[in-house]
Formats: structure tokens, C-alpha cells, sequence
């Protein structure tokens, strides 16, 4: 019998992941994201897979003082997508996409023929659901007790600085004693940053946006995991949100931990 690891790579590949061209403006790419509720597009040129634009690019550049008083309209997929991309051929193994997506820190892999035309997508959703059966270990067992949160008062130019200094794409918002309030993304974050540029006067855009809370922003009341939760329920959960990580909390709505996605891959 083949192990699941073993079999290729076209066994568990989405077959039509979304696309943008290069030239593309980035409001186009993030309104693609919000509409089809995902994080990741694949950047084309003549047909050929030439990067991937990511949530996470989007947040870091839309935030970044390298584009100071430049509104959103005037900025290209070009300009912000991960380029090279990293990629994979559809008879390469799961356990090599999956070694891939830990090496690079990626969550998404376009999968390509030996002309880069593009053929499908290893995602870590995808790679998640197949747990979905699992019954142990439980989330207590993969959770991460030590994770960076944020507070509502505090502002999203300090949530930014806290995922490019931890490489977390979720953080968690408690309150003062400790509650589970809000998760804010990079997704979330790309959008108010978005937001700024397209709404503010450009002389105005730097002292706009460090006016803005987590709390202004934030996804309230997210979906949350127990610690004895089975692993079934939490990679399901994982999938079906589309979220990087999920809070863990305790029957009183303490935040106990975090249970990012990137971990389950290990038990694939």
C-alpha cells in the first residue's frame, strides 16, 4: 500500500487556484482575495506562472514606508509579489510539497509543467482537511502556549510590526484580563492598510493610519478551539475558515494558547 506522503502531488492538487496578471493593480489582487475568500493568487505573464502575490505581501507593503503618500491605484502586482516563485510538478511527491511549504515558510505552492504553465495548487487548507478524520492527539497536545497577541488599543501599525518581527499571519486580541476578543490577520490588515490609501489625502496618509486600533479592525467574536478538542475537529475548522491559526480558549473565554495551521502538516 502507498503511503499518503508518497503518493504525487496531482492526488491532492486544487485544479483551478485563482490567478491575476503582473501588471495588475494590487486593489485588484486584494479584491480578488475578500471575494473568494483567500489569501494567495498565482501571477501570470504570457501563461507562465512568474510569482505568487500572498495576504502577506499585501500587508507588508501597503504598511511600508517605501511607498509613503503613493495612493493604491498606482501600485502593481509586480511590485509586491514573491518572485521567484517556488514550485512543484504535479507527479512530485506530497511529502516533497509538504517539505517545501516547511523550508520556505510558504502555505501555497503552484504546481507547474515544464513550460511554468500553471496546472493547480498544493494549499495547506487542502493539506489540513485530509485530518479531518482524526481523532487524537487532541489540540492541548499541538497547541502553542507562548504566542504574540495583541491588545484592542493597540495600533495596527504595531500588529504589522508584530507579524514581520514573529512571522505569525494570525494574532490573537485578548482583553485586560486575559479574554479572547478578536483575531486580527494579514488579511485584515492589507485592507485597512488599503483603506488608507485609497480614502486619505496622500499628505495625510502616515498620521491616518497610526490613528487606527486593532480594535477598529479586528475579527470579533473568531472561531476558537478547546483544548481538548479532537485533531478532526481542528483541522476541519482550519479548513473550512481559511485562517492561518486558531485561538485556543478556556471554558471562560480565556485565551490558553494558539494552534497554528502549519503544524498539523507534520501528521500528514
Amino acid at each position: 500500500m502507498v503511503r499518503r506522503r508518497d503518493k504525487p502531488v496531482k492526488e491532492f492538487m486544487s485544479k483551478e487556484p485563482v490567478s491575476i496578471d503582473k501588471d495588475e493593480q494590487i486593489s485588484v489582487a486584494l479584491e480578488l482575495m475578500n471575494r473568494k475568500g483567500i489569501t494567495h493568487l498565482v501571477v501570470l505573464t504570457d501563461s507562465r506562472v512568474v510569482g505568487v502575490i500572498a495576504a502577506w505581501d499585501l500587508m507588508e507593503g501597503l504598511g511600508s514606508a517605501r511607498f509613503q503618500r503613493v495612493v493604491g491605484r498606482r501600485i502593481y502586482v509586480s511590485t509586491l509579489m514573491s518572485e521567484p516563485p517556488i514550485t512543484i510538478s504535479e507527479e512530485d511527491s506530497l511529502d516533497r510539497a509538504i517539505s517545501l511549504l516547511y523550508k520556505h515558510d510558504i502555505s501555497f505552492l503552484p504546481v507547474v509543467n515544464d513550460k511554468k504553465a500553471l496546472l493547480g495548487a498544493i494549499t495547506e487548507s487542502d493539506l489540513v482537511r485530509l485530518l479531518s478524520e482524526e481523532s487524537s492527539p487532541t489540540v492541548k497536545d499541538l497547541m502553542m502556549v507562548n504566542y504574540p497577541r495583541m491588545q484592542p488599543i493597540e495600533r495596527i501599525v504595531h500588529a504589522r510590526a508584530r507579524m514581520l518581527e514573529t512571522g505569525a499571519r494570525a494574532l490573537p486580541v485578548v482583553g485586560v484580563h486575559g479574554q479572547l476578543v478578536g483575531l486580527v490577520t494579514d488579511l485584515i490588515l492589507a485592507n485597512a492598510f488599503m483603506e488608507v490609501r485609497e480614502e486619505i489625502d496622500p499628505k495625510r496618509m502616515d498620521a491616518a493610519v497610526r490613528k487606527i486600533l486593532v480594535e477598529d479592525v479586528m475579527m470579533e467574536s473568531p472561531p476558537a478551539l478547546k483544548p481538548e478538542d479532537p485533531l478532526g475537529k481542528a483541522a476541519s475548522l482550519l479548513a473550512d475558515s481559511g485562517l492561518p491559526a486558531l485561538p485556543v480558549i478556556s471554558p471562560d473565554g480565556i485565551l490558553v494558547g494558539v494552534l497554528p495551521r502549519k503544524s498539523l502538516l507534520k501528521l500528514i
